[in-house]
């Protein structure tokens, strides 16, 4: 394993969890929720998609990340996906998931863009 990849999965770990332990709104997708040292290279975002069929909405979302080169499946759970991707693709990520259902996420800002994003999408 090189360095480089030792740090980037060591940094997946820290923003993991730091996802896991703390409250999920949308008031800390800031700079403030992510890990100390961790920011220039992960930035963590979370999304909500409401749709008519939970099951069939989950399995639709993951055929739309497996079109995404650069997109990892982190963690998938029955109702919360954790995806790691290029933020250079959030907005057509974003286009795609909102033809599927309803689409909340918290307003983009170009403060604070690092290369990749660590998106939560919670699937209701």
């Amino acid at each position: 394993m090189t360095l480089h990849t030792y740090r980037l999965c060591l940094a997946l770990s820290l923003i993991m969890a730091g996802l896991t332990f703390l409250p999920h709104t949308s008031a800390q997708n800031g700079p403030s929720a992510i890990p100390e040292g961790s920011g220039s290279i992960i930035q963590p975002v979370s999304w909500q998609l409401t749709g008519e069929n939970a099951a069939d909405l989950t399995e639709q979302v993951r055929v739309v990340v497996r079109q995404f080169e650069g997109a990892i499946l982190v963690k998938d759970e029955k109702d919360i996906l954790v995806l790691s991707l290029p933020s250079a693709k959030l907005t057509d990520l974003h286009q795609k998931l909102s033809a599927l259902g309803t689409l909340t996420s918290p307003p983009a800002t170009d403060e604070h863009r690092a290369p990749t994003t660590l998106l939560r999408l919670r699937l209701e």
